[in-house]
């Protein structure tokens, strides 16, 4: 069913929150690459665009986090749920369709474990990004070694956060939460 709680549960967690975060993680990018140079940039532009950072930063931690917590408390117990002894429909079980054929149980031994660890280090670093960005507001633009890192953080992030979202969609595709 396309609409039953935990299929919109499943659709907040991935739709809702994930496509969040791509929005406000390119605007948080696009920012932040924009004033690595600093050059051309009148002051009162730059003051703006660094407090637009640190804001887009928060906004982007408080997504994850809040993704994770769907996830890990809503979505998942979903999916983790075990069949009971006998039963021929495993619709209602994702984990027990993915372990059941060969070639879908890598979806539930890799897939879903780095699915269900991996974001809590993603949070963990934009949590930092976030920090960092709101506590260097002002060092940011003359610090070019702070901004580097904040971009290959954030990039680091977008990866994973990549990685996860793609797992998602293999798996939901080959075993759905009805």
């Amino acid at each position: 069913m396309l609409f039953s709680e935990r299929s919109i549960w499943t659709m907040v967690h991935g739709i809702g929150l994930g496509g969040g975060f791509l929005i406000v993680f390119s605007s948080a990018f696009y920012c932040l690459w924009v004033l690595r140079s600093g050059d051309g940039l009148p002051e009162a532009a730059s003051r703006k665009l660094y407090a637009f950072l640190g804001g887009a930063n928060v906004l982007l931690a408080v997504i994850l986090w809040l993704t994770i917590f769907v996830g890990t408390y809503v979505s998942f117990p979903g999916y983790r749920a075990n069949p009971p002894a006998g039963a021929t429909d495993l619709t209602p079980y994702p984990k027990a369709v993915l372990k059941a054929t060969e070639e879908t149980a890598w979806l539930h031994d890799i897939a879903m474990e780095v699915k269900e660890h991996l974001p809590w280090v993603a949070a963990m670093v934009m949590t930092a990004v976030a920090y960092i960005s709101l506590l260097h507001r002002t060092s940011l633009q003359q610090d070019a070694g702070l901004r580097g890192t904040l971009l290959v953080l954030l990039a680091t992030t977008f990866g994973v956060v990549a990685l996860v979202a793609l797992l998602g969609v293999l798996i939901n595709k080959a075993a759905p939460l009805t």
